[in-house]
C-alpha cells in the first residue's frame, strides 16, 4: 500500500511541475485539476486489490499540495502584509483600457530612510520567465546631493552564517519632477541570483569604494514569506525564488 500511495504521489506531482515551465501560470490550476480526474477514473485498473480503504479524500490531500494558490485582487484598492522586516504591497487600479492592474512590490526599509524594493505588474511577463525588478533607493531631501554618483560601482553582498556572496552594479542618479534628486542601484540583470540569496541569506549589504563604510545594511528576515504573498497577488509561482 505504502508503495502504491507514492508512486501515485510522484503521478501527482511530476506533470504539473513540468507544466509551469511551458503554460501561463494561470492555466496551471486547471491542469492539475484534470490531470487529477484523469488519474482518479483509472483508479480502479491501478490500485492493487489489497488497496482497500483508501478513499479519494486520502488522495485529494496529494492534489492540493501541487496546486498554485491565486489572490489576485478582484477590484480596486490597496494591501498590506508585514512579514517581520519586509512589507508587502500591492495596489490595483483601472487601466485607460478598462484593464484591471495590479503592481506588486515587497519593501525593506524606507519611511525616509534608505530601502530595498522589490517590484512587479501582473501585466508585465512573470516569472519564470521574467524576474521581478531588484532596486536599492537611497533616501535624500530637496538640496542635498545624494550620496551616490552617476555609474558608481556598488556591491550587492548577501551574507549567510559565515559566507557571503557578492553581485556588482552601478549607480543611477538624477532629479525627479519634484525637483528632489535620486540615487538608485538595479540588480543589473543578476535579479534571479540575488533574489535566490535573499531568500536563503541573513542580511543584505551595499558597498561602494567612496563612502567609507557600508551603504546600507539590511534585514532579510521575513523576505521569503512577503515575496510568497507578492506572488499570489499578481498570479505567479514563487518557486523560482524559493525551491
Amino acid at each position: 500500500m505504502i508503495r502504491f500511495l507514492r508512486r501515485l504521489a510522484v503521478l501527482l506531482s511530476l506533470p504539473v511541475w513540468a507544466s509551469s515551465l511551458t503554460m501561463p501560470v494561470a492555466a496551471e490550476g486547471l491542469l492539475s485539476h484534470k490531470l487529477f480526474e484523469a488519474i482518479i477514473d483509472a483508479m480502479p485498473a491501478l490500485m492493487p486489490d489489497n488497496a482497500e480503504g483508501v478513499g479519494n479524500s486520502d488522495i485529494s490531500v496529494k492534489a492540493t499540495s501541487v496546486t498554485y494558490k491565486d489572490e489576485r485582487p478582484t477590484k480596486e484598492g490597496f494591501l498590506y502584509e508585514q512579514y517581520k522586516d519586509w512589507q508587502a504591497n500591492a495596489e490595483t487600479f483601472v487601466t485607460e483600457d478598462g484593464e484591471l492592474r495590479t503592481i506588486c512590490s515587497i519593501r525593506t526599509g524606507g519611511d525616509g530612510d534608505d530601502s530595498i524594493t522589490v517590484s512587479i505588474s501582473d501585466g508585465d511577463a512573470l516569472p519564470p520567465y521574467a524576474m521581478p525588478y531588484v532596486e536599492y533607493q537611497e533616501a535624500t531631501a530637496r538640496g542635498y546631493p545624494t550620496q551616490l554618483q552617476q555609474n558608481q560601482a556598488v556591491l550587492w553582498i548577501i551574507n549567510r552564517a559565515d559566507t557571503s556572496r557578492s553581485y556588482e552594479a552601478t549607480a543611477y542618479t538624477g532629479i525627479d519632477n519634484e525637483g528632489i534628486p535620486y540615487a538608485n542601484v538595479s540588480g543589473n540583470g543578476q535579479e534571479l541570483d540575488i533574489l535566490r540569496g535573499f531568500a536563503k541569506g541573513d542580511k543584505v549589504v551595499l558597498l561602494d569604494d567612496y563612502s567609507g563604510g557600508d551603504l546600507y545594511v539590511g534585514s532579510l528576515s521575513g523576505f521569503s514569506a512577503a515575496y510568497r504573498k507578492m506572488a499570489s497577488w499578481c498570479g505567479f509561482s514563487p518557486d523560482s525564488v524559493l525551491k
